[in-house]
């Protein structure tokens, strides 16, 4: 994890940011096997179990409509929550969304899979270097 200085200049640059997070939300609907019709239900359902809002004001559930103009790149008065955009990627699967919501900050999301071969890379790498070190205190 890196932490970021306020005094390195390299402030994130965020304009369109939403707008790719949008667009992954509406690429992991599109790509829902059951169809969005379903897709609804699971999000509905997820809210329901984790108590999460939504949309704007205390509503928990969505219908087919309010999801398509959440994803609609054109529309800009149903920006859909960071509750919604959770209960899309944990309805689908698809952590394209967070990976959009990160990407600006030079973040990836690091899967089981994924930091597994980190650490193996890792262990390979550290494994090289005591090598060399043990080879140097050798050659003394």
């Amino acid at each position: 994890m890196r932490q970021g200085s306020l005094f390195d200049g390299q402030t994130p640059r965020l304009a369109g940011a939403a707008a790719s997070v949008r667009a992954a939300m509406n690429h992991a609907a599109g790509e829902y096997p059951a169809g969005r019709k379903q897709l609804v239900d699971r999000i509905n359902e997820i809210a329901r179990r984790d108590n999460l809002r939504l949309t704007g004001g205390n509503v928990r559930t969505i219908s087919k409509d309010t999801l398509d103009k959440m994803l609609s790149p054109g529309d800009q008065t149903h920006k859909p929550s960071v509750d919604a955009m959770l209960a899309v990627v944990a309805a689908t699967g698809d952590y394209g969304p967070l990976e959009a919501l990160l990407e600006p900050f030079g973040l990836k999301i690091l899967t089981p899979e994924k930091e597994r071969d980190a650490r193996f890379g890792r262990a390979v790498r550290e494994e090289k270097e005591a090598r060399k070190r043990r080879k140097q205190l050798e050659d003394l």
